[in-house]
């Protein structure tokens, strides 16, 4: 008889090897790998003992035509903006990942949530990291008094599990899903297997109870949620909680979302007792007083399913080193260069001698292409010292050879930028027929090619 070979697993991501390493090849953790042990039946044994049963242990499959929609009402958090993001309000049995760098506000995001959400049921929040003393000095800070919010401390998956089962909340908030164990594993807390066994305990419980469940994740040092992505494929929807610690603004964005739209954003303001929804964001991304100024350019992004009107700036000065410098804050700094490269050519701008600082007006980021002739239009205003006439926005995409490409969603840009009062609005040529319905309202200059910008 040949001899066994021994197989070794990694306690940590459960890969498997043929000889036993110091340092796993997959998770890089080090004295995380062991022998699987020899089973008295192998795999392989197994198999040979007898024809398999032809019990049927599976339902039978429905034509789709044939599916029902189940008749379930999605729950309001209380704030029509994350309403929006949420696609709607929360969907019952969905499990929910809300991610975010430590010290942005995510607990206080939670409390805020459990404070509008206990007005019509429980509320379940387990807390890992924090005792119930210190998130009671924040709820009493807030103004959350309520008697439906129950606190818990516990770690174990399982028990959480029975727990959801037997109070029977309105949503569930577990904070975080790092702290959180399952009893039957050996591995730590906040591994990959301890987070994909957890994570899958819960959804099985959501699924089941069709009670809403949220997960709090950190961003680690790689800049992913709880890990390297080994939970957005098992939740039904992935929330980012995004802002500078030393800026009052937050916002919350949609990476991911099975029952909406992804890429919606709500913005919060930080203040003293919470946070609360900003509604009017053109008193955010956009600059208090439309006076006409050189440089600056305003512009419609899609955010999700909605439009939201940008400004873009740009400074062009004179290099004093021997290369020139192009920095953007919010925008894609090769984008920046690319443009820059584009009309040196094409419009005969010598920027190669000049410094070129971009920047999108609120703290926004977005990558889009549609901004790039309106990133295109504040460097030739800078660069010329010239401020455009009127109140103006452009969008568009710009190409390699200087033509002006075609965006989608033209008809909720084109909305956004005349509910602004913006009187001209200039926009490819393959988007003109599209946005006809709106030249009673505004201007429409439509552009083929980006060398039409001197002529503005």
């Amino acid at each position: 008889m040949s001899k066994k070979t021994p197989t070794y697993f990694c306690s940590s991501c459960q890969a498997t090897f043929f000889r036993w390493a110091g340092k796993c090849s997959t998770c890089h953790a080090w004295n995380t790998i062991q022998q699987i042990p020899d089973s008295p039946t192998g795999r392989f044994e197994a198999s040979k003992q007898g024809v398999p049963s032809r019990t049927k242990t599976y339902s039978d499959p429905i034509p789709i035509h044939l599916v029902q929609e189940s008749q379930w009402e999605r729950i309001s958090t209380g704030f029509s903006e994350l309403d929006i993001v949420f696609g709607g309000g929360i969907v019952p049995g969905s499990l929910v990942l809300l991610g975010g760098e430590p010290g942005v506000g995510k607990s206080t995001l939670v409390l805020e949530l459990t404070r509008q959400l206990a007005k019509s049921g429980k509320v379940l929040y387990i807390s890992g990291e924090e005792s119930a003393v210190q998130i009671g000095l924040r709820a009493k800070r807030m103004g959350v008094f309520q008697e439906n919010v129950l606190l818990s401390s516990e770690l174990y998956a399982e028990n959480i599990a029975r727990m959801i089962e037997d109070i029977q909340p309105k949503v569930v908030f577990i904070d975080s899903i790092q702290t959180v164990i399952k009893q039957s594993l050996e591995n730590q807390a906040g591994t990959i297997t301890q987070l994909r066994e957890c994570t899958q305990v819960f959804l099985e419980t959501a699924k089941r109870t069709g009670i809403p469940i949220f997960l709090i994740g950190h961003i680690t040092k790689e800049g992913s949620i709880a890990g390297p992505k080994v939970l957005e494929h098992l939740v039904d929807t992935v929330l980012y909680f995004e802002g500078d610690r030393l800026n009052y603004y937050r916002l919350l964005r949609a990476v991911k979302n099975r029952f909406g739209a992804v890429g919606d954003t709500a913005v919060l303001e930080m203040v003293s007792n919470g946070l609360k929804q900003v509604t009017d964001r053109n008193s955010l991304f956009l600059s208090q007083e439309m006076a006409e100024r050189s440089g600056s350019v305003l512009s419609s992004v899609m955010e999700g399913s909605r439009a939201i009107s940008v400004e873009v700036q740009a400074l062009v000065t004179k290099s004093s080193f021997g290369q020139a410098r192009r920095m953007a804050e919010g925008l894609d700094t090769r984008r920046v260069i690319l443009l820059s490269a584009v009309m040196e050519k094409y419009l005969d701008y010598p920027l190669g001698a000049s410094d070129i600082f971009s920047n999108l007006a609120g703290g926004l980021e977005i990558d889009e292409p549609s901004l790039d002739l309106a990133i295109a239009g504040a460097i030739s205003s800078s660069y010329r010292d010239k401020a455009f006439s009127g109140r103006i926005a452009m969008f568009g995409e710009v190409g390699l050879s200087g033509e002006i490409r075609s965006v989608g969603q033209i008809g909720l840009r084109v909305k956004e930028l005349v509910s602004l009062g913006i009187h001209k609005i200039y926009l490819p040529w393959g988007n003109y027929a599209e946005a006809k319905p709106f030249e009673k309202e505004a201007q429409l200059e439509p552009l083929k090619h980006i060398r039409e910008l001197k002529n503005i």
